[in-house]
């Protein structure tokens, strides 16, 4: 059985219980593959393959309908609002990445949800898809422009959205950004692409340290979720940038390569 995710985030645990370790998250409109039921929760599969419980008061057994067009939020948190009017209340926060689907209606989206209601979403904190994104290498500027929305997220164990990610719910909503699909943990991220060597990094590679992903900018520069940040921002390998890591210096692992 499919089901789709219908509040904006809901938390994916480790057991069928609340107070079970937050593993990851699912997004507004993502479908999963229900694998068990029990205890009012939702053993629950991804796209990605991560496997994990949901509460099934989040979930809907209705697939919203695959309208003609599909839409994409790449702000880091799209407004749902009562009305095609920015000064209307706010119903709800969509993270950025979660597939909208609904009609054109002046500068907005309008969509019928489940849980909100009508709502409008300006359709300047989205984009509309024809077909499924295609892997590509981005633009270093694009590349980095997309990672910067996400600057002063904070760090959540388990977080795939602005209101709280981890490192690697990070790199994978980044790199899924361009077509780029990767596991959801660092563990199995690190066996994606091709390994490159330090002194060969480019905008674009992944680093791995103990435990932790991040995203080069440049050669030296790079980009992550971290505890020790507080959350996403940005950190250096060059001694002489004041954003430079004595940490990550000395305990860099490896570094791989998605795209070309």
């Amino acid at each position: 059985m499919i089901s789709r995710i219908n509040i904006n985030i809901a938390d994916v645990r480790a057991e069928p219980r609340f107070q079970s370790e937050r593993t990851s998250q699912a997004l507004f409109n993502e479908t999963v593959e229900v694998l068990d039921e029990k205890d009012g929760y939702l053993k629950a599969k991804s796209r990605d393959g991560y496997i994990g419980w949901i509460a099934s008061r989040f979930t809907s057994e209705k697939i919203e309908n695959q309208s003609e067009k599909t839409y994409l939020v790449t702000s880091n948190l799209a407004v749902g609002f009562a009305s095609p009017d920015i000064n209307s209340a706010r119903i709800v926060y969509l993270p950025y990445g979660c597939r909208l689907y609904g009609e054109e209606e002046g500068e907005f989206l309008r969509l019928l949800t489940e849980r909100y209601g009508e709502i409008y979403v300006p359709l300047s904190e989205a984009v509309g898809l024809t077909s499924p994104i295609e892997p590509r290498r981005p633009d270093r500027s694009i590349l980095i422009a997309e990672a910067e929305k996400f600057l002063s997220a904070p760090y959540l164990w388990g977080g795939r959205s602005f209101f709280g990610i981890d490192c690697s719910g990070f790199v994978q909503t980044i790199m899924r950004r361009f077509g780029w699909e990767l596991p959801r943990d660092t563990k199995d991220q690190i066996g994606c692409g091709t390994e490159v060597e330090r002194e060969s990094i480019q905008y674009g590679h992944l680093l791995f340290f103990p435990r932790h992903v991040v995203l080069a900018t440049s050669n030296v520069e790079f980009i992550h979720s971290s505890s020790g940040n507080g959350g996403v921002a940005y950190n250096s390998l060059d001694r002489k940038s004041p954003a430079y890591s004595e940490y990550f210096y000395k305990e860099f692992k490896t570094a791989r390569r998605i795209f070309e």
